[in-house]
């Protein structure tokens, strides 16, 4: 699966021969689920152990990759990036991106809106207080201002 001899990086095609190998071994032990009868255990723990050693080979190729890459090529990897685990699921669910992206920004300008609110609340009741404040201690309220700049 490496590049000849282990020597440089894996290349794009030792990369994608290793996904299609990892993906081959995801539908096998579909099928194997699938018509799952206790008597073929050995046969579905042999094939699991082949699939975690085909994924740790590849995580491992995918490593030496980003080491041997320069920076523009690492930056157009996913290489310690984290998508959001609702994305994926939405994605998983056949949901379009583009109407993904839509109602998270929906949903975020909802929350800014309710945050910008909830700032403006607090605002209003600390004038309040220190109006109220003043009435009651003149004094005091005059040096509370003055501490805070107002």
């Amino acid at each position: 699966m490496a590049a000849a001899g282990g020597a440089g990086p894996p290349t794009a095609q030792d990369v994608a021969r290793a996904l299609s190998l990892v993906l081959w071994k995801v539908q096998e032990l579909e099928a194997t689920i699938a018509s799952y009868d206790p008597s073929h255990s050995d046969l579905l723990e042999e094939r699991l152990v082949q699939y975690e050693g085909l994924l740790s080979s590849t995580r491992d190729m995918l490593r030496q990759r980003s080491v041997g890459s320069t920076e523009e090529e690492r930056r157009n990897t996913l290489e310690e990036r984290k998508l959001p685990e609702e994305l994926v699921r939405a994605l998983d669910d056949g949901v379009n991106p583009d109407e993904y992206l839509r109602e998270a920004f929906k949903a975020c300008r909802r929350d800014n809106q309710i945050s910008k609110g909830k700032a403006e609340a607090l605002q209003l009741l600390f004038s309040n207080l220190l109006t109220d404040a003043a009435d009651v201690l003149p004094n005091e309220a005059a040096e509370y201002r003055r501490l805070l700049g107002l």
